[in-house]
């Protein structure tokens, strides 16, 4: 069996499904042909992915007045597309 990472990467964890979810994604995981493991893994990292992107999209939402009005900060904008020919 191939596997995508080292098993001692793996941690066991123990996770209680509604019967429906549990359906489904062994559904999913049988139309896919993946493993049931992996098909959580992906969904999970799909998940953490959308939770880390959206944490960056408030922090430079945070830091937009900061770029507005900063002219240390905006000053390096001029430079932007300087080098192209």
């Amino acid at each position: 069996m191939y596997y995508d990472v080292i098993m001692t990467d793996y941690i066991r964890t123990q996770v209680l499904l509604e019967k429906k979810q549990r359906n489904q994604l062994d559904e999913i995981a049988k139309k896919t042909e993946v493993s049931f493991s992996k098909l959580v893994r992906d969904l999970l990292n799909a998940q953490l992915r959308t939770r880390t992107y959206e944490e960056m999209r408030i922090a430079a939402e945070r830091l937009r007045g900061d770029y507005a009005n900063d002219e240390d900060l905006t000053d390096m904008t001029a430079l932007d597309g300087l080098d192209e020919s």
